[in-house]
């Protein structure tokens, strides 16, 4: 069930994260991120649950360290880098191996850009996606392919829909309260579709508009697939102030 593979998968997502960093290092940039790390333990994998729209992130900081030399010639002061790094991953949104692997080695190629090519001010540009190109092909078989962004649909916990014109609002805590909450689109009332609650909470009276949105809102979604909810709502709201008129 999903429930026994997400468990499982918990079980052993650490590990995972771990082996395939080490991995990553090895065949990406032949140790040298491991190698440049050392001083400050090694690039940290760091489980978040604060990270909820985003599957990941990258963090990098060069400290610089001046230390004394003398020699023959004198005392000179010589500038070594440390470099501390960790990937935060987000508990919330990372809840299968693949989406695990794809996060790390896009974060990774982050890390790259960062420490070995010293690109801080264009994240994913060509530098990056030479990187994210090494990735892709190297482990393909393993169904890697590192893109500019994380494409993924995240898995929320609870779901309200508006009960006039559909609109969804999602969210990974019980946050929303149907009693006191309405819709920010057509202020009609929400209903909870996730998980379906065992008792259907009455709604209350529909009034003219969320009646008239509700009618309206398969047909112009129909008419306009690719305009976005509020664009659709602002069509609504024109159609029926010219019926009104």
């Amino acid at each position: 069930t999903k429930k026994q593979t997400k468990k499982l998968f918990e079980a052993k997502k650490s590990q995972l994260a771990t082996d395939f960093l080490c991995q990553l290092d090895t065949r990406i940039t032949h140790g040298k991120i491991g190698e440049l790390t050392e001083s400050t333990g090694g690039v940290k994998i760091v489980w978040s649950n604060t990270l909820k729209t985003t599957a990941g992130r990258a963090n990098w900081k060069r400290e610089a360290i001046i230390s004394k030399q003398t020699s023959d010639s004198g005392t000179a002061g010589v500038k070594q880098y440390r470099h501390h790094s960790s990937i935060e991953l987000s508990e919330k949104v990372i809840d299968d191996e693949q989406r695990l692997l794809n996060v790390i080695a896009h974060e990774f190629c982050h890390l790259a850009n960062f420490m070995i090519n010293g690109i801080t001010d264009n994240p994913h540009g060509k530098e990056f996606k030479a990187w994210a190109a090494k990735c892709s092909q190297t482990f393909a078989s393993q169904g890697i392919k590192v893109t500019t962004k994380h494409s993924y649909e995240i898995d929320f916990k609870y779901v309200w829909a508006c009960t006039a014109c559909g609109c969804e609002y999602k969210r990974h805590s019980k946050s929303i309260d149907p009693k006191r909450h309405r819709c920010g689109a057509c202020k009609a009332a929400l209903e909870q579709t996730k998980p379906t609650p065992r008792q259907t909470p009455s709604t209350g009276q529909l009034s003219g508009y969320q009646l008239f949105v509700k009618e309206q809102m398969k047909i112009v979604k129909s008419e306009n697939p690719s305009s976005p909810q509020k664009e659709i709502m602002s069509i609504i709201a024109e159609k029926w102030a010219k019926a009104k008129s």
